[in-house]
């Protein structure tokens, strides 16, 4: 029994889609502390704006990865990176505008 090697432009798992998201979710907790930062006068206010936020984030992630990693081949790029970033921000038009390609 023997293991087909993956190819390097095969997406895979731990491919370019995993380093993307998880760039892009690293980008994103500042953005989102700065962002709960306007919301609320006390600190339990901005804390749960804030987790609500990185919620929102780790849901889309984690979504817009399952969609994409069999397909994502290309390396990660500040360009491609900024497109996941606005990805998992927005990633309910994704869902419901994007195309499904299965």
């Amino acid at each position: 029994m023997s293991i087909r090697p993956r190819k390097p432009d095969e997406g895979g798992f731990f491919g370019p889609a995993l380093t993307g998201v998880c760039l892009a979710v690293v980008l994103s907790v500042p953005v989102a502390a700065y962002t709960a930062s306007f919301f609320g006068d006390t600190y339990e206010v901005r804390a749960a704006v804030y987790g609500l936020l990185l919620l929102w984030v780790v849901t889309g992630s984690i979504l817009i990865f399952v969609r994409t990693y069999k397909k994502e081949r290309k390396l990660p790029t500040p360009g491609r990176v900024l497109l996941w970033f606005a990805s998992v921000w927005l990633w309910p038009l994704l869902l419901v505008f994007g195309k499904r390609r299965d």
